[in-house]
């Protein structure tokens, strides 16, 4: 229902026009912009943009304040916050040649302004990659059957995208084979694990993997690879909604917890910052114009894809809230709780348990994997943002630099809250999901000053702008004053809080002379 009406009615608030020429079809250098049939660019955003997101976030919250509050910020804000800030920075990305949502912001705000958002978003990226990294290669070595499974998956994607380019076949036959053949991975990985290895083997192993991947052409390995990835969450989606009407298992999480919970905090705004992915994520701006706006055929497909995909996003996030209501609470981690709430439902199609458990965690890791090498390539893009050049050197020493950076910062350790030392990302991990959300907001804020200047009606985007400017910086401000908290994690907060409000303060003034903020010549 809201994809059929409320997603028209955005695509008439964008003035969608298949009569314009795409970034992917005007510039389609067979590198980064390249025109692509839309069910490969959805399977390929949503891969990326999924990660672990709208499973853990959902999870950890319905754990703390209940079902009830968890699905419907999930119910709304997938609607009507996420969508139209998915769609958005999708569009805006299509109308400025294909450019990210930074540079986007910098046309028509200031050069200034646009250097300090980029930064911001260049050091998330790098946090996001390291983030990433640890999950991904921990999974490998607590279970090297996803890591067999993960290589087979690489060398199915590459085959799939060279089979896809030489029309020999239909493309139906292909995806039909590969996609079965993908799926062999899972047999291949259980009775056929990679050897043991400790964790930061398996970092120097997927950096290098990482590397390969943003530097090749888009439609050589990454958005193959992307599209077969999201078959599983397609699978683990469709036999969860049809098996959730069979399976005999009961619904056994309260619906309300409390408003304060001990673990995460008050509900405004903790709720809104947990979610993420699930309801409206800033990283999404990221991938919607920066990979995904350069590989449409027609600006109609952003309606498909960007809000699309954040519709199927929000219907994930409400499946990862039956699994854990399935199983009565946390069992272990959001991503355990997660396989075994889906394993109990998958029975219904006789999986055994292990067996579905072991699917839906290899699932899981798959995306962290897809949304890796996604944000390697993102950074570089940003990259060549900042230097105002994009050839050949560019491409390579930037991804090199992102992969080298991120990787030294994934051997490092910090002091945590509680004084020990861990790695760098679990030393900062209290502002991911604040960090995460004040993307959002800066991307929202971003589209704001587009529409204004252009004479348009704001109350749809304002909306969803407020809540995404009041909720991140109210949680940082929280952790500002809160001393349970290391002083780099309250000094961060505080750097964070004065760049958000310098980069609002800069949207708002543009805004009261509109015709700066909008150069008709760089709109396509």
């Amino acid at each position: 229902m809201a994809y059929r009406f409320y997603g028209a009615f955005l695509s008439r608030k964008f003035e969608v026009d298949d009569s314009r020429p795409t970034p992917a079809c005007e510039i389609n250098d067979g590198i980064d912009y390249v025109p692509t049939r839309t069910s490969v660019v959805f399977g390929h955003h949503f891969s990326s943009i999924a990660g672990a997101g709208p499973i853990v976030g959902p999870i950890i919250a319905a754990a703390a304040f209940g079902w009830g509050p968890t699905w419907l910020w999930v119910i709304l804000g997938a609607i009507f916050v996420g969508g139209v800030h998915d769609f958005g920075a999708t569009m805006l990305s299509i109308r400025n040649k294909g450019q990210t949502i930074i540079d986007t912001l910098r046309a028509r705000v200031g050069e200034k302004t646009g250097k300090l958002f980029l930064c911001f978003v260049l050091v998330t990226l790098i946090y996001v990659i390291i983030v990433f990294l640890d999950l991904t290669a921990t999974g490998y070595a607590s279970t090297p059957a996803v890591a067999t499974a993960s290589g087979w998956f690489a060398l199915m994607a590459l085959a799939f995208g060279q089979a896809v380019k030489s029309k020999r076949l239909s493309y139906l036959g292909v995806m039909v084979t590969f996609v079965v053949l993908t799926y062999a991975g899972l047999a291949l990985g259980h009775y056929f694990p990679a050897p043991e290895m400790d964790s930061h083997f398996w970092m120097i192993i997927i950096l290098a993997y990482c590397l390969i991947a943003a530097v090749l052409p888009v439609d050589v390995l990454m958005q193959p690879r992307d599209f077969l990835s999201a078959t599983f969450l397609y699978a683990i989606m469709g036999m969860g909604i049809v098996g959730a009407c069979f399976a005999p298992v009961s619904f056994d999480l309260p619906m309300w917890v409390a408003f304060d919970s001990a673990q995460l905090g008050m509900m405004v705004p903790f709720l809104f910052i947990t979610v993420a992915c699930g309801a409206c994520s800033g990283f999404h701006s990221v991938v919607a114009s920066g990979t995904t706006s350069k590989q449409l055929l027609r600006e109609s497909d952003a309606r498909r894809v960007a809000y699309g995909g954040m519709i199927v996003e929000g219907l994930l996030a409400v499946f990862a809230i039956g699994c854990i209501a399935i199983c009565g609470g946390l069992q272990g981690s959001p991503t355990a709780t997660f396989a075994t709430g889906a394993a109990k439902i998958f029975q219904v199609f006789g999986i055994p348990q292990k067996l579905g458990v072991e699917f839906a965690t290899l699932a899981v890791s798959t995306f962290l994997l897809t949304s890796l090498d996604t944000c390697v390539r993102l950074a570089r893009f940003l990259i060549e943002e900042m230097v105002q050049k994009r050839n050949a050197w560019t491409r390579y020493l930037g991804t090199l630099g992102v992969v080298a950076l991120a990787g030294w910062l994934a051997f490092q350790e910090f002091p945590g809250t509680d004084g020990k030392q861990v790695p760098a990302w679990q030393a900062l991990w209290p502002l991911f999901g604040a960090t995460n959300q004040l993307l959002a907001a800066l991307a929202l804020m971003t589209l704001t000053v587009y529409l204004y200047a252009r004479g348009k009606s704001l109350w749809w985007v304002t909306i969803p702008t407020g809540i995404m400017i009041v909720m991140p910086i109210s949680a940082l401000v929280m952790m500002i004053l809160d001393e349970n908290f290391t002083t780099m994690i309250r000094s961060t907060a505080l750097v964070q809080c004065a760049i958000a409000v310098i980069i609002i303060a800069a949207c708002v003034m543009r805004m009261r002379r509109p015709e700066r903020a909008f150069n008709s010549s760089s709109d396509s």
